[in-house]
């Protein structure tokens, strides 16, 4: 496993990736103490919680769930995640299903899943079989498929509409970080580029995103950054590239919202 933090918390987890359709990540948690800073993905996430308390939130709300239980966050959705509380132990799965793989179990674009928390058995014991860390990959897929189709048939609502923005200036602002994403990106500088003051912007991405503007572009770059590696870029040149100071730099931001390390990361993908 790789280690998150001092091996003394005990928090620690494991990046792999079943190949089919188009590869589908996963990720073994088993932590104490640590949570995920606000971020969000740009697919479906589902955490299998195999022991503990997970404590969650989704928007403006916060959820627990527990053994046996899914969370369910859905694309876009800014989130956090970890522990209840301190130095009690919490193991999960995590599953960020590919694109090809939601389409093949039948999700339409755009469709999201309504609850944050899903405790269904039957769900529940597929789920388990499809993630199990010894589970051959054919076997997993196939299992991981049925799982995801029950699930969508189940829990699945129709698409929603883009969400809208607390203002255009929130879109100019993304446009702008994402185009100049290895610039330093100050807060006055964005605000300047959307066209509105600082503290107005910031109400703006809290209200549009539940982020604020700098946790925008740790996202931007962690993302960026992680793209990079699935190509196999050296982690130290990715780090330059999208805009972080130094590779320890990007190793706390990609931590703090990945879970584990850039280099731990890549070397998923190679394997």
């Amino acid at each position: 496993m790789t280690i998150l933090g001092d091996p003394a918390d005990g928090d620690r987890g494991r990046f792999r990736v079943l190949p089919g359709f188009g590869g589908t990540a996963l990720f073994d948690a088993d932590f104490s103490n640590f949570v995920f800073a606000p971020h969000f993905h740009d697919t479906l996430m589902l955490g299998l919680i195999l022991e503990g308390q997970k404590r969650f939130s989704r928007g403006r709300t916060t959820y627990e769930v527990g053994a046996g239980g899914l969370s369910v966050v859905n694309p876009g959705d800014t989130h956090t995640g970890g522990v209840a509380g301190i130095n009690r132990r919490l193991r999960y799965t995590a599953v960020y299903p590919s694109a090809a793989l939601l389409d093949e179990a039948g999700f339409p674009d755009g469709a999201d899943l309504g609850p944050a928390v899903v405790n269904d058995p039957a769900l529940r014991s597929m789920f388990a079989r499809a993630l199990a860390p010894a589970a051959p990959c054919a076997e997993a897929e196939e299992a991981l498929l049925i799982a995801l189709a029950g699930l969508a048939e189940r829990y699945g609502t129709s698409p929603r509409p883009l969400p809208p923005m607390a203002s255009s200036a929130v879109r100019r602002a993304m446009d702008y970080i994402q185009a100049e994403l290895s610039a330093e990106l100050r807060l006055e500088a964005i605000a300047d580029r959307a066209g509105v003051g600082p503290r107005h912007l910031i109400r703006c991405f809290r209200a549009a995103l539940g982020m604020t503007p700098q946790e925008y572009v740790r996202q931007a770059r962690v993302s960026a950054a992680a793209a990079r590696l699935r190509r196999g870029e050296a982690p130290v040149r990715a780090a330059v590239g999208v805009g972080f100071a130094d590779q320890p730099h990007m190793t706390r931001a990609f931590r703090s919202v990945m879970g584990i390390t850039p280099a731990a990361y890549a070397r998923s993908w190679r394997g």
